[in-house]
């Protein structure tokens, strides 16, 4: 273990769960209703299918789902100014170190760094537009093929990544 690892409990979970400063995620020894006891032991953490590191943490037999940046950022970083988002300053969001951490705008986080040039690039691959009866119709670019049909671009892009398998009707191939 790093002996730079700092842990405090989590907000609401007090005695139950801590987060640490690298990101961490533990429970804490304690009894189970019948009395029974529990050993403390860090957590395993799962990914939500957009790189995102989340935890789920149990109490009074509720479950609760938590994102492991906001958990650290909580615990770690000042928000004087009540900011609504945490940003990943490398762009790894599985890098939850809290020195990689920033409260920040939803306008900020969204066009921090890199994303926008790869949003567009995404936006430039040529893809096919498949119809429910097959037919396959060519775009150059997925920009187009929301623009002339009228769709939803994050649906769209849904699609092309495997996350989700129509639009409107439509399925979408990447055009290689």
């Amino acid at each position: 273990m790093n002996s730079a690892e700092i842990w405090k409990d989590i907000e609401d979970f007090e005695g139950l769960y801590q987060v640490s400063n690298m990101g961490r995620v533990r429970s804490l020894d304690r009894e189970d209703a019948q009395g029974h006891r529990i050993k403390g032991k860090v957590l395993v953490v799962s990914s939500n299918g957009k790189g995102y590191r989340q935890i789920n943490l149990w109490q009074y037999g509720d479950v609760k789902h938590k994102f492991i940046h906001r958990l650290v950022a909580i615990a770690f970083l000042n928000n004087p100014n009540n900011l609504p988002e945490v940003n990943h300053k490398d762009e790894n969001k599985a890098n939850n170190s809290v020195s990689n951490l920033e409260w920040c705008t939803r306008l900020y986080n969204m066009t921090y760094g890199t994303r926008i040039k790869r949003v567009a690039k995404a936006n430039e691959h040529p893809i096919y537009v498949v119809t429910n009866s097959g037919h396959h119709y060519f775009f150059d670019s997925t920009k187009k093929a929301v623009e002339l049909l009228r769709l939803d671009g994050s649906n769209v892009s849904e699609c092309l990544h495997d996350k989700r398998k129509h639009h409107h009707g439509f399925t979408f191939e990447w055009a290689v």
